[in-house]
């Protein structure tokens, strides 16, 4: 029931949602990371629900400024605690 739902809104996500988010969590991303993020949430989610996404982090480090990493890693760890 949860990866329906979870599923339904992924799928309804836009690049303008991502952005605007990134934003308030005083995040500023370059063209390039948006899409980066978009396609990683679109194509990964179940992965980072359910499973570990240490390679896809890693991949991800590798193409996204430091700062910007540093701070999707908080997110991603602040957020696995509270809801997982």
């Amino acid at each position: 029931m949860y990866d329906y739902l979870i599923n339904e809104y992924i799928n309804k996500l836009s690049l303008k949602e991502i952005k605007d988010f990134a934003f308030k969590q005083g995040i500023e991303l370059t063209q390039s990371e948006l899409d980066l993020i978009y396609d990683t949430i679109k194509n990964h989610w179940r992965t980072f629900v359910h499973g570990n996404p240490r390679s896809i982090l890693e991949d991800i480090r590798t193409k996204v400024r430091p700062i910007t990493y540093n701070k999707i890693e908080n997110l991603y760890v602040d957020a696995k605690k509270r809801f997982l």
